[in-house]
C-alpha cells in the first residue's frame, strides 16, 4: 500500500479544521493508503472521535515523525526523512515548508494575508509543492496574491450530511461556535443584541462565557459548553433557525482573517433544515445561496430577516426545504470524491 503523511500542528485545538484534516486521513485510507499522522500519542484522536463521531482506529501516530515535522529540521534530513512517502499532507502555520515526497500537498485553513520566510526561498519550497489545498475561495483569492495560481485546489470542508437530520422542529434559534476560537472571534455578542431585538417583537474562554451570561439576564438564551456530537446533531435537528456572526464589523480585505474562512457549522445546520441567518462575509457567501438563508450585514437585519420568517411559515418550510438540499453540495461523500482528483 501507498504511505501517507499528515502533520497538523493545531490538532490539539480540535476545531473544525481538524475534523477537516482527520476526515481527509479517511479519505486516503479509502484510496488504499497508510496514514500516519505525526503526533505524539493518541490523546487527541481518542477525543476527535467522541467529538468528531469519527472512526480514526485505522490511522497510525508517529511521534518521532512528529518532532521532525514540528521543529525546524535541516535540508538534508528532511529530505531524508519525507522522500519515502507517497504523499504527505501538511496544514500550514503561515509558512511553507520543504517536503520530497512523491506528492507534497499543502492545506491553507486561514487567509493569511501573507506568508512567512524569504520569499526566494518560499519560491524555491513551492517547486517541490503539487497542490495548495484551500477551505474555501475565500481562502484562496487571499492567498494567491502571493501563491502560484496553477496549484491552487479549493477542497470544501466535508459535511456529515446524513448524520445531520432534520426533527420535530421547534422554536429555537442555534448558534454553535467556540468561545476561544484561536483566529478569529465568533461575536456571539452581536447574537445577543439581535436576540434582545427580536424578544422586542416577538414573545469558550471562561471571562467571554460569564460576560455573555450577564449580558443575556432576562432572555431566554441558554448555554450549552462542549456539547457530545451526538447532543449537537438533536440541538440542529430541533432548531428552526440558525444564527452565526464571526465578521461583524471586520474589513475582509484588510484583515481576511479576522472572519469566518467557510462556515461548516452553517452547513450542519442547514443539512439539518436549520435556516441559516448570517452575517455577510468570508466564506459564508459560498454557502448560502439565493433562497437557501440570509447572509446579513448586521444584527439588526439578523433580527428582521429571522422576524419575516417567523411571520411566514410556509416560506420558512421552503426555505428549511432548500437549505437542506444546498448543504448536499458539502457532503463527506462529495469530499471524498474530490480527494481522488488530488491523488
Amino acid at each position: 500500500m501507498k504511505k501517507a503523511l499528515i502533520f497538523d500542528p493545531y490538532l490539539d485545538t480540535l476545531g473544525g479544521g481538524e475534523r477537516y484534516v482527520l476526515t481527509f486521513a479517511l479519505g486516503l485510507i479509502k484510496n488504499n493508503y497508510d496514514v500516519v499522522l505525526a503526533w505524539p500519542d493518541r490523546k487527541e484522536l481518542e477525543l476527535a472521535q467522541t467529538r468528531f463521531g469519527l472512526d480514526l482506529s485505522p490511522v497510525a501516530i508517529d511521534s518521532e515523525a512528529y518532532g521532525l515535522c514540528s521543529q525546524k529540521t535541516a535540508y538534508a534530513e528532511r529530505l531524508k526523512f519525507t522522500k519515502d512517502y507517497d504523499l504527505i499532507f501538511w496544514v500550514s502555520d503561515g509558512s511553507l515548508p520543504f517536503l520530497f515526497s512523491k506528492n507534497n500537498l499543502i492545506h491553507l485553513q486561514v487567509p493569511f494575508k501573507r506568508l512567512g520566510g524569504n520569499s526566494t526561498i518560499n519560491n524555491l519550497k513551492t517547486v517541490f509543492i503539487k497542490k495548495f489545498v484551500y477551505n474555501s475561495n475565500f481562502t484562496r483569492n487571499v492567498l494567491e496574491k502571493n501563491l502560484q495560481k496553477d496549484k491552487g485546489f479549493v477542497l470544501y470542508p466535508p459535511i456529515d450530511t446524513n448524520g445531520f437530520i432534520p426533527g420535530k422542529k421547534e422554536n429555537i434559534i442555534l448558534s454553535v461556535a467556540r468561545f476561544d476560537s484561536p483566529s478569529h472571534s465568533k461575536r456571539q455578542d452581536v447574537l445577543v443584541e439581535a436576540f434582545r431585538a427580536l424578544s422586542k417583537q416577538v414573545k469558550g474562554d471562561e471571562i467571554l462565557t460569564q460576560k455573555l451570561r450577564t449580558s443575556v439576564k432576562g432572555l431566554a438564551v441558554e448555554f450549552i459548553i462542549n456539547p457530545e456530537f451526538n447532543e449537537l446533531k438533536k440541538l440542529n435537528s430541533q432548531a428552526k433557525f440558525f444564527w452565526h456572526a464571526a465578521g461583524f464589523g471586520i474589513n475582509e480585505q484588510t484583515d481576511p482573517e479576522k472572519v469566518e474562512h467557510f462556515g461548516m457549522t452553517t452547513v450542519e445546520a442547514m443539512a439539518s433544515g436549520c435556516v441559516p441567518v448570517v452575517i455577510n462575509k468570508g466564506g459564508q457567501k459560498e454557502i448560502i445561496t439565493a433562497g437557501t438563508g440570509y447572509l446579513c450585514e448586521d444584527n439588526a437585519e439578523i433580527a428582521q430577516k429571522t422576524i419575516e420568517l417567523i411571520k411566514n411559515p410556509k416560506a420558512l418550510m421552503e426555505m428549511s426545504k432548500a437549505a437542506i438540499d444546498r448543504s448536499q453540495f458539502f457532503s463527506t461523500g462529495n469530499f471524498f470524491e474530490k480527494i481522488k482528483l488530488l491523488l
